[in-house]
Protein backbone atom coordinates (compact mmCIF):
# COMPACT_ATOMS: atom_id res chain seq x y z
CA UNK A 1 0.00 0.00 0.00
CA UNK A 2 1.22 3.46 -0.79
CA UNK A 3 1.15 6.32 1.64
CA UNK A 4 2.41 9.52 2.21
CA UNK A 5 5.78 9.30 5.00
CA UNK A 6 6.88 12.68 4.52
CA UNK A 7 4.06 15.23 3.58
CA UNK A 8 0.31 14.92 4.69
CA UNK A 9 -2.40 15.14 2.11
CA UNK A 10 -5.36 16.87 2.44
CA UNK A 11 -7.74 18.50 -0.54
CA UNK A 12 -11.09 19.45 -1.47
CA UNK A 13 -13.51 17.84 -2.78
CA UNK A 14 -16.61 18.35 -4.60
CA UNK A 15 -17.93 19.24 -8.45
CA UNK A 16 -17.50 20.59 -10.00
CA UNK A 17 -14.18 22.31 -8.07
CA UNK A 18 -11.95 23.82 -10.43
CA UNK A 19 -12.99 26.88 -9.53
CA UNK A 20 -11.99 26.27 -5.63
CA UNK A 21 -9.88 28.80 -3.61
CA UNK A 22 -9.50 27.21 -0.33
CA UNK A 23 -5.92 25.32 -1.89
CA UNK A 24 -4.49 28.74 -2.32
CA UNK A 25 -5.96 29.66 1.17
CA UNK A 26 -4.74 26.46 3.26
CA UNK A 27 -1.37 26.34 0.91
CA UNK A 28 -0.40 29.54 2.09
CA UNK A 29 -1.33 28.11 5.66
CA UNK A 30 0.92 25.36 5.55
CA UNK A 31 3.62 27.72 4.39
CA UNK A 32 3.29 30.79 7.02
CA UNK A 33 3.17 28.22 10.00
CA UNK A 34 5.75 25.51 8.47
CA UNK A 35 3.36 22.94 8.70
CA UNK A 36 4.54 20.03 6.12
CA UNK A 37 1.07 19.22 3.93
CA UNK A 38 -0.37 19.60 0.83
CA UNK A 39 -3.70 20.45 -0.35
CA UNK A 40 -5.15 19.89 -3.64
CA UNK A 41 -8.64 20.18 -4.96
CA UNK A 42 -10.25 16.87 -6.04
CA UNK A 43 -13.31 16.24 -8.54
CA UNK A 44 -15.35 13.63 -6.71
CA UNK A 45 -18.09 11.82 -8.63
CA UNK A 46 -18.82 8.88 -6.32
CA UNK A 47 -18.45 10.03 -3.35
CA UNK A 48 -18.38 6.36 -1.38
CA UNK A 49 -16.32 4.65 -3.29
CA UNK A 50 -13.89 8.05 -3.29
CA UNK A 51 -13.57 8.26 -0.02
CA UNK A 52 -12.35 4.91 0.26
CA UNK A 53 -10.16 5.66 -1.87
CA UNK A 54 -8.89 8.61 -0.36
CA UNK A 55 -8.37 6.91 2.65
CA UNK A 56 -6.50 4.11 0.97
CA UNK A 57 -4.15 6.90 -0.37
CA UNK A 58 -3.29 8.58 2.93
CA UNK A 59 -5.04 11.40 3.29
CA UNK A 60 -5.66 13.12 6.65
CA UNK A 61 -8.40 15.46 5.88
CA UNK A 62 -11.10 16.99 3.30
CA UNK A 63 -12.75 19.79 2.55
CA UNK A 64 -16.33 18.88 1.16
CA UNK A 65 -18.42 21.51 -1.36
CA UNK A 66 -21.26 21.42 -3.69
CA UNK A 67 -22.77 19.02 -4.15
CA UNK A 68 -21.50 16.41 -1.34
CA UNK A 69 -22.39 18.15 1.53
CA UNK A 70 -25.19 16.13 2.45
CA UNK A 71 -23.91 12.74 1.15
CA UNK A 72 -20.54 13.33 3.24
CA UNK A 73 -23.00 13.99 6.47
CA UNK A 74 -24.31 10.29 5.54
CA UNK A 75 -21.22 8.19 4.86
CA UNK A 76 -19.34 10.12 8.09
CA UNK A 77 -18.58 7.37 10.31
CA UNK A 78 -19.10 9.67 13.19
CA UNK A 79 -20.41 13.62 13.50
CA UNK A 80 -20.91 16.01 16.70
CA UNK A 81 -24.31 17.17 17.88
CA UNK A 82 -24.67 20.09 15.94
CA UNK A 83 -23.28 18.87 12.61
CA UNK A 84 -26.51 16.21 13.36
CA UNK A 85 -28.98 19.17 13.33
CA UNK A 86 -27.64 20.87 10.24
CA UNK A 87 -27.69 17.40 8.28
CA UNK A 88 -24.49 18.19 6.34
CA UNK A 89 -20.94 18.41 6.86
CA UNK A 90 -18.45 20.29 5.16
CA UNK A 91 -15.02 18.89 6.88
CA UNK A 92 -13.77 15.33 7.16
CA UNK A 93 -10.65 13.47 8.98
CA UNK A 94 -9.49 10.61 8.42
CA UNK A 95 -9.47 8.15 11.77
CA UNK A 96 -7.99 4.81 11.04
CA UNK A 97 -9.97 3.76 7.89
CA UNK A 98 -12.79 5.72 8.87
CA UNK A 99 -14.24 9.12 8.13
CA UNK A 100 -15.23 11.43 11.25
CA UNK A 101 -17.08 14.72 10.19
CA UNK A 102 -18.15 18.35 10.99
CA UNK A 103 -19.34 21.54 10.23
CA UNK A 104 -17.60 24.35 10.13
CA UNK A 105 -19.58 26.65 8.06
CA UNK A 106 -21.92 28.04 10.40
CA UNK A 107 -18.56 28.76 13.01
CA UNK A 108 -16.95 31.09 9.60
CA UNK A 109 -20.53 32.85 9.22
CA UNK A 110 -20.49 33.66 13.32
CA UNK A 111 -16.59 34.59 13.39
CA UNK A 112 -16.97 36.48 10.76
CA UNK A 113 -19.87 38.76 11.89
CA UNK A 114 -18.37 39.06 15.41
CA UNK A 115 -15.38 40.72 14.56
CA UNK A 116 -17.26 43.28 13.21
CA UNK A 117 -20.63 43.25 15.34
CA UNK A 118 -22.03 41.57 18.58
CA UNK A 119 -24.66 38.97 17.63
CA UNK A 120 -27.08 38.42 20.63
CA UNK A 121 -29.87 40.37 20.82
CA UNK A 122 -29.47 41.44 17.15
CA UNK A 123 -32.56 41.85 14.52
CA UNK A 124 -31.10 39.33 11.38
CA UNK A 125 -32.50 39.03 8.17
CA UNK A 126 -30.73 35.68 6.49
CA UNK A 127 -31.75 35.67 2.99
CA UNK A 128 -32.13 32.35 1.38
CA UNK A 129 -33.14 28.85 2.34
CA UNK A 130 -30.40 26.73 1.20
CA UNK A 131 -27.40 25.18 2.31
CA UNK A 132 -25.69 28.44 3.08
CA UNK A 133 -28.12 29.55 4.77
CA UNK A 134 -29.68 26.73 7.16
CA UNK A 135 -25.76 26.97 8.07
CA UNK A 136 -25.88 30.53 9.14
CA UNK A 137 -29.57 30.64 10.41
CA UNK A 138 -28.07 27.99 13.19
CA UNK A 139 -24.89 29.80 13.98
CA UNK A 140 -26.89 32.99 14.37
CA UNK A 141 -29.88 31.45 16.35
CA UNK A 142 -26.63 29.65 18.62
CA UNK A 143 -25.18 33.05 19.22
CA UNK A 144 -29.21 34.76 20.68
CA UNK A 145 -29.83 36.66 17.35
CA UNK A 146 -33.67 37.33 16.66
CA UNK A 147 -33.64 35.82 12.82
CA UNK A 148 -36.01 36.41 10.11
CA UNK A 149 -35.54 34.32 7.05
CA UNK A 150 -36.66 35.34 3.79
CA UNK A 151 -37.20 33.54 0.43
CA UNK A 152 -38.79 33.52 -2.76
CA UNK A 153 -39.46 29.75 -2.52
CA UNK A 154 -42.22 30.53 0.20
CA UNK A 155 -42.40 26.67 0.88
CA UNK A 156 -38.30 26.35 0.98
CA UNK A 157 -38.21 29.60 3.78
CA UNK A 158 -41.08 28.63 5.70
CA UNK A 159 -39.49 25.07 6.61
CA UNK A 160 -36.22 26.73 7.32
CA UNK A 161 -38.11 29.20 9.64
CA UNK A 162 -40.18 26.42 11.49
CA UNK A 163 -37.11 24.17 11.97
CA UNK A 164 -35.43 26.73 13.72
CA UNK A 165 -38.09 28.86 15.08
CA UNK A 166 -38.01 31.88 13.06
CA UNK A 167 -40.26 34.37 11.62
CA UNK A 168 -40.31 33.97 7.63
CA UNK A 169 -41.07 36.78 5.24
CA UNK A 170 -41.59 36.03 1.53
CA UNK A 171 -39.21 37.82 -0.30
CA UNK A 172 -42.19 39.30 -2.59
CA UNK A 173 -43.35 40.98 0.29
CA UNK A 174 -40.24 41.79 1.91
CA UNK A 175 -40.22 45.61 0.86
CA UNK A 176 -43.78 46.47 1.39
CA UNK A 177 -43.33 45.45 5.14
CA UNK A 178 -40.15 46.81 5.41
CA UNK A 179 -41.49 49.69 7.17
CA UNK A 180 -42.40 47.42 10.39
CA UNK A 181 -39.47 45.66 9.99
CA UNK A 182 -35.81 47.27 11.20
CA UNK A 183 -32.79 44.91 10.82
CA UNK A 184 -29.44 45.47 12.26
CA UNK A 185 -27.63 42.84 10.31
CA UNK A 186 -28.47 41.41 6.89
CA UNK A 187 -26.46 37.86 5.76
CA UNK A 188 -27.04 37.55 1.84
CA UNK A 189 -26.83 33.63 1.25
CA UNK A 190 -28.48 33.18 -2.34
CA UNK A 191 -26.60 32.58 -5.42
CA UNK A 192 -27.50 36.15 -6.41
CA UNK A 193 -23.92 38.10 -7.73
CA UNK A 194 -22.40 35.17 -8.11
CA UNK A 195 -19.46 35.85 -11.27
CA UNK A 196 -21.33 34.95 -14.48
CA UNK A 197 -24.53 35.56 -13.37
CA UNK A 198 -26.90 38.20 -14.29
CA UNK A 199 -27.30 40.68 -11.52
CA UNK A 200 -30.48 39.95 -9.20
CA UNK A 201 -32.12 42.97 -6.89
CA UNK A 202 -32.97 41.25 -3.89
CA UNK A 203 -33.86 44.53 -2.70
CA UNK A 204 -34.06 48.30 -3.38
CA UNK A 205 -31.07 50.51 -1.93
CA UNK A 206 -33.05 52.04 0.16
CA UNK A 207 -33.59 49.04 2.60
CA UNK A 208 -30.19 49.59 3.97
CA UNK A 209 -29.34 52.17 5.97
CA UNK A 210 -25.80 53.47 8.15
CA UNK A 211 -25.87 51.47 11.33
CA UNK A 212 -26.71 48.19 9.34
CA UNK A 213 -23.77 44.95 9.07
CA UNK A 214 -24.14 43.70 5.94
CA UNK A 215 -22.36 40.55 4.40
CA UNK A 216 -22.54 38.59 1.38
CA UNK A 217 -21.88 34.88 1.30
CA UNK A 218 -20.85 34.71 -2.08
CA UNK A 219 -16.89 35.84 -2.04
CA UNK A 220 -16.83 36.34 -6.27
CA UNK A 221 -16.58 38.93 -6.92
CA UNK A 222 -15.14 40.02 -3.06
CA UNK A 223 -17.93 43.03 -2.89
CA UNK A 224 -20.99 41.90 -4.79
CA UNK A 225 -23.36 44.25 -6.21
CA UNK A 226 -25.50 43.58 -3.70
CA UNK A 227 -22.79 44.58 -1.11
CA UNK A 228 -21.69 47.47 -3.31
CA UNK A 229 -25.31 49.08 -3.01
CA UNK A 230 -24.87 48.21 1.17
CA UNK A 231 -22.23 50.21 1.19
CA UNK A 232 -23.18 53.29 -0.74
CA UNK A 233 -26.17 53.34 1.75
CA UNK A 234 -23.61 53.85 4.68
CA UNK A 235 -24.10 50.26 5.77
CA UNK A 236 -21.21 48.37 7.14
CA UNK A 237 -19.87 45.69 4.69
CA UNK A 238 -18.72 41.99 5.31
CA UNK A 239 -17.26 40.58 1.99
CA UNK A 240 -18.03 36.54 1.68
CA UNK A 241 -14.22 36.04 1.63
CA UNK A 242 -14.39 36.62 5.69
CA UNK A 243 -16.72 33.55 5.84
CA UNK A 244 -14.60 31.00 3.47
CA UNK A 245 -11.56 32.41 5.48
CA UNK A 246 -12.87 31.43 9.19
CA UNK A 247 -14.48 28.56 7.94
CA UNK A 248 -10.83 27.35 6.85
CA UNK A 249 -9.20 28.57 9.85
CA UNK A 250 -11.86 26.15 12.11
CA UNK A 251 -11.73 23.34 9.80
CA UNK A 252 -7.29 23.70 10.46
CA UNK A 253 -7.54 23.87 14.04
CA UNK A 254 -9.85 20.99 13.85
CA UNK A 255 -7.51 18.84 11.91
CA UNK A 256 -4.22 20.30 13.81
CA UNK A 257 -5.47 20.47 17.19
CA UNK A 258 -4.32 23.98 17.40
CA UNK A 259 -5.39 27.61 17.11
CA UNK A 260 -4.25 29.46 14.53
CA UNK A 261 -2.26 32.76 15.07
CA UNK A 262 -3.90 35.89 13.47
CA UNK A 263 -0.43 36.38 12.37
CA UNK A 264 1.27 34.63 10.35
CA UNK A 265 -1.20 32.14 9.56
CA UNK A 266 -5.09 33.67 9.28
CA UNK A 267 -3.42 37.40 7.95
CA UNK A 268 -1.25 34.80 5.35
CA UNK A 269 -4.68 33.11 4.61
CA UNK A 270 -6.69 36.15 3.82
CA UNK A 271 -3.84 37.84 1.14
CA UNK A 272 -3.75 34.50 -0.58
CA UNK A 273 -7.47 35.08 -1.35
CA UNK A 274 -7.37 38.76 -1.72
CA UNK A 275 -4.53 38.02 -4.08
CA UNK A 276 -5.94 35.09 -6.30
CA UNK A 277 -9.14 36.90 -6.77
CA UNK A 278 -7.46 40.03 -7.94
CA UNK A 279 -5.36 37.85 -10.47
CA UNK A 280 -8.70 36.19 -11.41
CA UNK A 281 -9.98 39.99 -11.85
CA UNK A 282 -7.31 40.74 -13.84
CA UNK A 283 -7.58 37.72 -16.10
CA UNK A 284 -11.01 38.26 -16.76
CA UNK A 285 -10.48 42.03 -17.79
CA UNK A 286 -8.14 41.10 -20.05
CA UNK A 287 -10.62 38.79 -21.83
CA UNK A 288 -13.75 40.49 -21.57
CA UNK A 289 -12.50 43.50 -23.46
CA UNK A 290 -15.11 45.37 -25.85
CA UNK A 291 -15.60 44.09 -29.30
CA UNK A 292 -13.65 47.25 -30.62
CA UNK A 293 -10.58 46.46 -28.44
CA UNK A 294 -10.60 42.76 -29.41
CA UNK A 295 -10.29 43.82 -32.95
CA UNK A 296 -7.89 46.47 -32.40
CA UNK A 297 -5.89 44.29 -30.48
CA UNK A 298 -6.75 41.45 -33.31
CA UNK A 299 -5.39 43.74 -36.20
CA UNK A 300 -2.37 45.16 -33.80
CA UNK A 301 -1.51 40.88 -33.63
CA UNK A 302 -1.49 40.56 -37.44
CA UNK A 303 0.23 44.29 -38.23
CA UNK A 304 2.47 45.61 -35.61
CA UNK A 305 3.30 48.49 -37.10
CA UNK A 306 -0.76 49.68 -36.91
CA UNK A 307 -1.61 52.26 -34.54
CA UNK A 308 -4.76 52.79 -33.65
CA UNK A 309 -6.12 56.44 -32.66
Amino acid sequence: MIKPVHTDLFAVIGNPVRHSLSPVMMNAAFKALNIPAVYVALQADQLAEDLKTLSLAGFRGLSVTVPHKELAFRFAHEVDEVTEFIGAVNTLMRRGSAWVGINTDWMGASKALSKVTPIEGKRVLVLGAGGAARAVTFGLKRQGANVTVCNRCVEKGMALAKLFRCEFVPLALLEKIRRGLQFDIIVQCTSAGLTDNEPTILVSESFFHPGMVVMDAVYRPPYTPFLLSARKAGATVISGIEMLLYQGVEQLEWWFSMSIPESPGISAMREALLNALSEEEKCSSELNLCPESRRASASRARNPSLTVP
